[in-house]
């Protein structure tokens, strides 16, 4: 209860007229500027007073006086339950939720023609909860389903008790999506529905399944079997969707509201073809086979199932692209299906007919929202950052203030965003790519941002973050809560690499040549700033420069490799002894393996980094068994050495540092030894 009051004091301060970066440290005069130009897309003073955690949080809420019990009892659904949408609702829910034992919670499920207007009728419900009763009202089975998950949040997060409320919802775009790269690292169905079950609760409504790359062609081929031969593949070389396997996972994912896009990526991505065939897919006789292939998917995946097939044509240059592209197109097409490829400098030119999907790595897309103006068709945004090149916060970050194809909400060209999640290099244990890749925190903020929508774009924000006295940090801040209430309950089972970051604050001492650093040390450490040049920033999490294939993002993008910084910070410890942190201090690269490696023996990394816990130095005291080992400065794309756990910091188990009862400080010192290096700062305190 304490937390939501200090959640309304803070909302009362974000809805002031003018937002004032905090005095105690010197203002950034440019960044509370740019500040003022974000709104949340919700009253927060609505959201704070609310008694559940809810993502994507609802258009409209009017929380009402009192509650209903719903503590220890089992739900039935009545009214307008027999579709498979409201079927699969009330088994997946069944199916963790052991039977109530105080008799039963009744849930009312109409469908209405004229239940909401028809901007919000294609996915829109109106749930009601009194003391009598729960209500879900909607145009569509769709509806109901989205307005059922709403309900099974409410019930997981509230405590045994339902407030009374009245909640409008609809989406903003009208595709919210994820992708898995199977073609890469093979995932089994099992693990794919259970994935696909997870994210219909969040009402993510897209499922863009990568079925093909460089070491297989993952689909049963009846035409060529041979594609299909272990001595072809060089990753899970006995492992084959067969399409009876296919067509049960379409089934299972529109069940929950989840549309399938398979991608069958050519004629790049392709080296198994070449060396089951002896010639590439854009020759002649390439080109037929790839007919062939497309026609035998069509025919085992009907239109109805699959309306869209994603051909990829991305990362490749052939001197037959606009022939390649429009045979594919008019195949597909003569198969009553939209096709749809990959979109940027790199990929073959998007047919005229296709739906486009945006992405890019560097300057030009990745460190903006995409420009509402480049999109003059069908397209789905990807721009705001794979899973595989950044690290859990920034990622959460990016999708919670940038907005899907620039834009506040969808219209007839922009659908909608896709989340990827490219694992490129080999996994041993699949199990392992989920937490790698962030990939639930990431999918909680894209689920909110495109379900939300956005009135402003807040692109700069995720490079460094406002306090919690401004609307974004607020704004943030209870995105936060939500997200750990969920992750308690939802995702109890699944790997979750995020832990609320608001509330750290630090003085950054900026950068000065590596040359000055043990003068600069001195002065820091000796407590005396006078002649440093330092700044305000907030989060647990600080990013100087990550590395170019993320676009130069950071407080101090500007900088070379060469330099020094210092960030200082105070946490407070209601008494003395032991404190978890997670701690870490480069972001490898799952793509192409850049990084600075495995710390040497009581380092805390292979560049230099430095800690002081009230004037004393501490060293890390994690033991590796690849010490000093996996430093990668340049790219390693499609590596068959797996990842391993020490790789990566956020997979890893929390670091304990003696806390004195009080203010304890702890300055770090972090050197740019490199491009290579995401270089930043993380030391997030878990009990705060």
């Amino acid at each position: 209860m304490m937390k939501r009051f200090i959640f309304a004091a803070l909302c009362m301060v974000c809805s002031m007229p003018t937002v004032a970066i905090n005095e105690d440290l010197p203002a950034h005069t440019a960044f509370a500027r740019l500040e003022n130009n974000w709104v949340s897309p919700h009253d927060l003073k609505v959201e704070a007073a609310s008694r559940v955690a809810l993502i994507p949080f609802p258009q409209s809420v009017e929380w009402r006086e009192g509650t209903l019990d719903a503590e220890s009892k089992g739900v039935q659904l009545l009214g307008d339950v027999q579709g498979p949408m409201m079927r699969a609702a009330l088994q997946d829910y069944a199916a963790t939720h052991a039977a109530g034992t105080r008799g039963l919670l009744l849930v009312n499920c109409r469908l209405q023609a004229d239940a909401l207007p028809a901007e919000q009728a294609a996915e829109g419900y109106r749930l009601e909860v009194d003391t009598s009763g729960v209500e879900i009202l909607a145009v569509n089975e769709a509806g109901l389903f989205n307005g059922f998950q709403t309900l099974r949040q409410m019930l997981a997060t509230g405590g045994g008790k339902l407030p009374c409320c009245r909640i409008t919802d609809w989406p903003a775009f009208r595709y919210r999506g994820y992708m898995q790269d199977c073609g890469r690292n093979f995932r089994s169905i099992e693990r794919l529905k259970k994935e696909i079950a997870l994210a219909a609760q969040l009402k993510v409504n897209l499922f863009h399944w990568h079925l093909t790359d460089y070491p297989a062609w993952h689909v049963q081929c009846k035409a060529y079997p041979k594609l299909n031969e272990p001595r072809f593949r060089t990753r899970d070389k006995n492992a084959t969707y067969s399409y009876a396997e296919i067509r049960e996972l379409f089934e299972y994912a529109a069940a929950r509201n989840v549309t399938i896009i398979p991608e069958l990526d050519m004629p790049g991505h392709s080296a198994y073809f070449d060396r089951a065939f002896g010639f590439k897919m854009h020759s002649p006789q390439g080109m037929k086979i790839v007919g062939e292939l497309l026609d035998e998917f069509c025919r085992e995946i009907p239109a109805d199932m699959c309306p869209i097939l994603h051909f990829g044509a991305d990362e490749v240059r052939i001197p037959n692209a606009a022939e390649f592209v429009g045979f594919v197109t008019k195949k597909l097409q003569s198969h009553g299906r939209i096709p749809m490829q990959w979109a940027s400098s790199r990929d073959l030119p998007v047919g005229p007919e296709s739906i486009e999907q945006r992405w890019g790595e560097g300057l030009d897309m990745v460190a903006k929202s995409i420009p509402a103006d480049r999109i003059k068709r069908l397209a789905f945004d990807s721009t705001m950052g794979y899973t595989n090149l950044l690290d859990p916060a920034i990622l959460v970050r990016r999708y919670f203030f940038m907005r899907p194809c620039g834009a506040a909400r969808g219209d007839e060209k922009r659908l909608g965003t896709i989340m990827c999640i490219w694992p490129d290099g080999k996994v041993d244990n699949k199990d392992l790519i989920p937490g790698m890749c962030a990939m639930w925190p990431g999918m909680m903020a894209m689920a909110e941002r495109s379900w939300k929508g956005g009135g402003a774009d807040g692109d700069h924000l995720p490079l460094e973050m406002a306090p919690s006295t401004t609307v974004s940090g607020c704004a943030y801040h209870l995105f936060e809560q939500r997200m750990h209430a969920l992750r308690g309950t939802m995702f109890q089972t699944e790997a979750f690499p995020y832990w609320t970051e608001s509330g750290v604050q630090w003085n950054v001492v900026e950068p000065v040549p590596s040359a000055r650093a043990e003068a600069v040390r001195n002065q820091v450490l000796a407590g005396n700033l006078a002649g440093l040049k330092t700044r305000p920033a907030y989060g647990a999490n600080l990013y100087f420069r990550t590395r170019p294939d993320t676009g130069y993002l950071g407080m101090f993008s500007a900088t070379s490799p060469g330099h020094t910084v210092w960030a200082i910070t105070t946490i407070h410890a209601p008494k003395a002894g032991k404190q978890r942190f997670m701690v870490g201090f480069d972001a490898p690269a799952r793509s192409n393996r850049r990084w600075t490696g495995v710390p040497a023996v009581g380092e805390w990394s292979q560049c230099g980094t430095r800690i002081w816990l009230n004037g004393a130095e501490v060293k890390n005291p994690r033991v590796y068994k690849l010490a000093g080992q996996r430093r990668h400065p340049g790219n390693a794309w499609n590596f068959e050495l797996p990842l391993d756990k020490e790789e990566i910091w956020w997979v890893q188990d929390p670091v304990e540092f003696e806390l004195q009862a009080g203010a304890n400080t702890f300055i770090i010192e972090q050197p740019y030894v490199g491009e290579h290096q995401s270089w930043g700062v993380s030391l997030i305190p878990l009990n705060q």
